[in-house]
């Protein structure tokens, strides 16, 4: 077994809505278009560092891992527990529904997650504010045009840091 093996998997959390899907595409191509510049964004890094993905977005609710694989992202790249909870305070007190992303505490919902799977080796590709226990772990990508060329290299230089 090599250094690499020995080694848990890097995990990445992956929000849809501004970084698989982002605006600009949604305008050209229809509402919950998947962008497939940016899922080969996303796939590459899932190849090259032989991580797993958890969605951490609102699209958890259903399961889109076959839309996901469809878009492009590797077949078997899902952590077993593939998607974040939703914690009571990413829920409206009213209405029980869904807080928008901005306001649903995301970060806290990926910490909760990362401590219940025992994950220490993880990047967060959110284009919300995730809060300061994810600093040095989030890329926070434009959701009008999702991950940049500087953002995916911010991503590869922290994914090769944790490893």
């Amino acid at each position: 077994m090599d250094a690499r093996e020995s080694r848990a998997r890097p995990t990445i959390y992956l929000d849809v809505d501004g970084v698989v899907t982002t605006v600009a595409y949604q305008h050209r191509a229809g509402k919950d278009s998947l962008d497939p510049i940016q899922v080969a964004r996303v796939a590459a890094l899932v190849q090259m560092f032989d991580a797993q993905v958890v969605v951490s977005s609102t699209w958890r609710v259903a399961d889109c891992r076959p839309t996901l694989v469809e878009a492009g992202l590797p077949e078997g790249c899902f952590h077993p527990d593939w998607r974040t909870a939703i914690l009571p305070t990413s829920r409206d007190e009213k209405t029980g529904g869904m807080l928008p992303a901005e306001r649903a505490r995301r970060g806290d919902e990926i910490a909760e997650h990362a401590s219940r799977n025992r994950i220490t080796n993880y990047l967060v590709l959110d284009d919300v504010d995730v809060g300061p226990v994810h600093t040095g772990r989030h890329v926070r990508p434009d959701a009008e045009r999702g991950l940049s060329e500087a953002d995916n290299d911010l991503a590869r230089q922290l994914l090769a840091r944790a490893a």
